[in-house]
């Protein structure tokens, strides 16, 4: 028998055997077929890059997210963080002069530190995919689309897309010095009404909209409500939203859920945004939305637009 010190693993590890792991090649073989049916090519990016991809991607605060290690030059590596940073390296290098749009699809694992979340699993298994070079209307609604055809195709029936729009929130955020801003947030986050409401009582303008349009959730009824009453800086944002809803299926629209007050993430994201929850799991199990502003940081400006799946947490509600 071997010694306890021998079948030890690292916190945040998992053996997964048996049925766990034909549960997750199945749900991986079904998304690739279905990602390759509606023409994205799959990339598959080195599993360590410098850990610089990753800052430049998602800013200084995720370095303490990264597993990091030193190269035999001296240089920081980094294991995957993330797939959208590596595929944004590769679309602004090896594709700089291929046409747009580009459709780029992953499936693997991601490593992540998660500090302030103790029992959260340091390797996550995703696939997801990325549209990038197409900034209007139809790309999201193509990306809203495929998460609802990926998550058929997995066999899930029960699930929920709270989407939102950076757009709406924007300028009421931006009316808002610091560090009363990040307390707004907070308080949005966690659908503190009272605290806005005292914290903004003597405030006018754009910021007064932080009171009311963050508690907007709903379909579209929720949506034209808040339309009619929305200051013309969030209409645009409000707008988009009815635009996408009216351009999907009824079916599709079943599993929508317009959430005006998701904030996380705000920093990233630079139009759609949403996160999706699986009946039974008890966090997200994807995320995705439009984020503009990255594919400029490796040089090569381009609109994008994707979604990432986490399929170990839909395997285990999928079982």
């Amino acid at each position: 028998m071997f010694p306890t010190s021998f079948a030890a693993i690292p916190p945040g590890a998992l053996d997964l055997t048996g049925e766990a792991v034909r549960r997750r090649r199945s749900l991986q073989r079904a998304a690739m077929d279905t990602l390759e049916q509606a023409g994205y090519e799959e990339l598959l990016p080195p599993t360590f890059e410098y850990e610089d991809t990753f800052i430049r991607a998602a800013g200084p605060d995720v370095a303490e997210r990264l597993v990091r290690f030193p190269d035999r030059d001296g240089r920081i590596l980094a294991l995957r963080y993330d797939f959208t940073a590596s595929l944004a390296r590769v679309a602004a290098t090896t594709f700089a002069d291929a046409s747009r749009p580009l459709r780029l699809c992953y499936s693997g694992k991601v490593y992540r530190q998660e500090p302030e979340r103790g029992g959260r699993p340091r390797e996550m298994l995703q696939v997801g995919a990325e549209l990038l070079g197409q900034g209007d209307l139809a790309a999201d609604v193509e990306i809203v689309r495929l998460t609802v055809g990926l998550l058929e195709a997995a066999g899930v029936r029960d699930f929920q897309l709270n989407l939102g729009h950076v757009g709406v929130l924007a300028a009421g955020l931006d009316a808002i010095e610091e560090p009363l801003r990040s307390d707004v947030r907070r308080w949005i986050d966690r659908k503190d009404q009272g605290s806005l409401r005292r914290a903004l009582a003597s405030l006018s303008g754009d910021a007064c909209t932080l009171m009311t349009l963050p508690f907007v959730i709903g379909r579209r009824d929720a949506l034209e409500d808040a339309a009619r009453n929305a200051p013309q800086a969030s209409r645009a944002g409000l707008e988009h939203l009815l635009a996408l809803d009216s351009a999907l299926t009824a079916k599709e629209r079943t599993h929508l859920v317009y959430d005006l007050g998701e904030v996380r993430g705000l920093d990233y994201y630079t139009g759609i945004h949403f996160e999706l929850y699986v009946s039974g799991a008890g966090r997200a199990a994807g995320a995705g939305g439009r984020y503009d502003d990255l594919m400029g940081r490796f040089g090569r400006a381009m609109p994008a637009v994707g979604v990432s799946l986490d399929l170990d947490i839909i395997a285990e509600v999928a079982a």
